[in-house]
């Protein structure tokens, strides 16, 4: 039975949802990205030192706990448009309190700035520098991030270089093209997100079948552990479940997690479900 909270947080999605229109424009995301900032980041904590990092790679560094060896690169979500490092501080501040180590979280570029493949290249260049720093790196990506924390390690895997030691993602979007079963079957369902819509503007080709726009078209053989989590009744649920068994088929060692009767990305709402599920999050990491 879904805690009160979570049904709070369902009314209050879907009372957003219903406010937006399906076409995002220019304006729009950068207005959604200003809003979220405002209204959403919380200040950091005594016990976190923040560096901010703009040379070579762009975003926030978490140091905490005077753990050195052992980093979490966190990517944020937002269709590639309207997500922050800011808004999604208390996500990543909740993950690193339960790991007990230092975080990076990616500032990459979006739309409209920026159009594939410059998130791809922020990641690379974000994992780049903390391999540089850190013996271990772990990911932890949510929608959009989770897609980047997929093409990252493909990317990485393609070109023969150390891949992170775990990866966790919440929500994962595994092709561009919304032609899911979910997608069409799950639209009243989730509060969160539209299905069947138009392909992201980021992407100029989302029907390419690149494994870097679209990682259902990706080699997982030899892909370091995964943890997938999604609610059941998201309009992504079918790319966290393909993915699920694309990874089975290729050996990987996958733990596929859902959510009952909640929706793409709940982890970002104060309520009991989403305690769970970091508790569950950071003992794969860990």
């Amino acid at each position: 039975m879904l805690s009160k909270e979570a049904k709070e947080a369902i009314k209050i999605a879907r009372t957003i949802k219903e406010q937006q229109s399906d076409a995002l424009t220019p304006d729009q995301a950068v207005y959604l990205r200003n809003d979220a900032d405002k209204n959403n980041s919380v200040p950091v904590p005594d016990d976190i030192q923040l560096d901010e990092v703009t040379e070579g790679t762009k975003g926030e560094l978490y140091h905490f706990n005077n753990v050195k060896d052992t980093v979490l690169m966190f990517i944020h979500g937002g269709a590639y448009a309207t997500g922050t490092v800011k808004s999604r501080r208390n996500l990543c501040f909740n993950l690193l309190r339960r790991l007990l180590c230092d975080g990076f979280s990616v500032e990459y570029r979006q739309w409209p700035e920026a159009k594939h493949p410059a998130a791809q290249e922020d990641v690379l260049a974000a994992y780049s520098f903390l391999k540089r720093r850190y013996k271990h790196v772990l990911i932890f990506g949510e929608s959009a991030g989770a897609t980047l924390a997929l093409t990252l390690t493909l990317q990485l895997k393609a070109e023969h270089k150390e891949l992170p030691d775990k990866l966790a993602v919440f929500s994962p979007v595994i092709t561009q093209v919304n032609t899911m079963p979910s997608e069409f079957l799950m639209q009243e369902r989730d509060p969160m997100l539209l299905g069947a819509g138009e392909p992201v503007p980021y992407f100029a080709e989302p029907y390419k079948n690149d494994p870097l726009i679209s990682p259902i078209f990706g080699d997982f053989t030899g892909f370091p552990p995964l943890m997938i989590n999604c609610g059941s009744e998201e309009v992504k649920y079918d790319d966290s479940k393909v993915l699920n068994y694309l990874c089975q088929k290729a050996g990987v060692d996958v733990n596929w997690t859902v959510w009952q009767d909640l929706f793409h990305v709940f982890v970002l709402f104060d309520m009991p479900e989403t305690n769970q599920a970091l508790d569950k999050i950071a003992n794969f990491l860990k």
